[in-house]
């Protein structure tokens, strides 16, 4: 089936198989039936000739298959893709220079849009303008039509995005995939976005405007290396903000909670001098089995019990000290493993929770102490005053009830 009309790929197809020798003047390799088709349908419409701008210098019933025929192949129209000699036309358009025409052909190297895979020059080029999109995402605005980069520092600083096919030897493609991955996810984007245009603008601002973007394009390496540190930066303070918050607040839980220790035996404390002295004040003499043996007995067993309860509940708030002074720990070593810069700023904050822990830890020491001085002191004066077997006493009256 004839074509009806001219299309890049039945141009790029030509371009391919033609070879120039001087200007627009060529030969043309009819390869392919595609080939042939094109040279037929421009020989036969006016339109497609002045789309293609291709005109055979031979008589139509010679144009066959295999054949290499001599021809003027032209610039097509814009529309349908560019021609250029060299790198260099290409780059000369500024739209360009910052965007890739998905239909072009550089008869120098005969590279062109869709060649896979792509030749040295080609991935170059691409590279730099990844560079450009790059850059672009950290602009103000982009001109492409005037292939110009505007940001905002100081004042207004504007990168012109010029640059020629020698500057192709300047792109370190590496360096352009890490700073372009450096940008890459939604977290923290515009904080990141903006580190990189504050970079632009300083590593700019000595230069003259002509040659800013191959300034860039030689220090991508140093835009890479100052947006990581001032992420790192950025981050920090995030961070530092964020874990502060955390802190402060698990600081005062841990507050809370240690001081309840002490207070969930305050009652019992009280109670501790009614036992120790006043009890054993309330002690009589005796020698006999008889009810004042029987009163000094439940005294001593009442104030006994008193301080086992007590030393009790001071040895489950040590267990609680001691499940607080862990979760402390654990938090001071993660901090110290994931925020090392930081890690010093907390160390007070620490040390004083630590230190309230042995505080009130020396404390329910004093108290279980205090505690067994009361029940000795207490036995004591059972003994000073009970003169009898005490524990016989309880079992005869205990007999002598039944």
């Amino acid at each position: 089936m004839a074509k009806a009309t001219i299309t890049w790929p039945d141009l790029l197809e030509v371009y391919l198989n033609s070879v120039w020798d001087a200007g627009d003047n060529g030969h043309i390799t009819v390869a392919n039936q595609s080939i042939l088709e094109t040279l037929g349908l421009i020989e036969i419409s006016e339109k497609a000739a002045e789309a293609a701008d291709i005109t055979p210098l031979i008589a139509p019933d010679q144009v066959k298959l295999d054949s290499v025929i001599p021809a003027r192949i032209g610039y097509p129209k814009y529309s349908l893709g560019l021609l250029v000699e060299t790198w260099d036309g290409l780059l000369r358009a500024p739209e360009r220079r910052v965007e890739e025409s998905s239909t072009f052909f550089i008869k120098s190297d005969r590279s062109h849009s869709g060649l896979v895979p792509a030749s040295d020059a080609l991935a170059r080029y691409r590279a730099i303008l990844k560079f450009v999109a790059t850059l672009s995402g950290a602009a103000l605005f982009t001109d492409v039509q005037h292939a110009k980069l505007v940001y905002f520092g100081d004042g207004r600083v504007e990168v012109p995005v010029r640059y020629d096919a020698s500057d192709f030897r300047l792109v370190e493609a590496k360096q352009i995939e890490a700073l372009a991955a450096t940008l890459e996810g939604d977290i923290h984007r515009e904080q990141r976005l903006g580190i990189l245009g504050e970079a632009v603008t300083t590593l700019v601002a000595s230069q003259p405007a002509a040659r800013r973007f191959v300034y860039l394009l030689q220090n991508a390496d140093e835009l890479k290396k100052r947006v990581d540190e001032g992420y790192k930066l950025f981050a920090s303070s995030f961070s530092y903000s964020k874990i502060r918050s955390e802190i402060e607040k698990n600081q005062a839980d841990y507050v809370n909670r240690v001081h309840k220790t002490f207070t969930d035996i305050q009652g019992q404390l009280l109670g501790l001098p009614v036992s120790a002295v006043v009890v054993a004040t309330q002690m009589k003499a005796t020698n006999t089995c008889g009810p004042v043996a029987i009163a000094n007995i439940a005294i001593l067993g009442g104030a006994c019990l008193f301080v086992a309860l007590l030393i009790a509940s001071c040895a489950n708030q040590w267990l609680t000290l001691g499940a607080i002074d862990r979760e402390i720990k654990g938090q001071r070593t993660k901090l110290n493993s994931d925020f090392s810069e930081i890690r010093d700023m907390f160390t007070d904050a620490f040390d004083a929770i630590e230190g309230r822990i042995r505080w009130h830890r020396v404390v329910l020491i004093v108290i279980s102490l205090v505690a067994l001085a009361g029940a000795w002191f207490t036995w004591q004066g059972y003994s000073i005053a009970t003169k009898l077997d005490g524990w016989g006493c309880l079992v005869h009256a205990g007999i002598r009830t039944v």
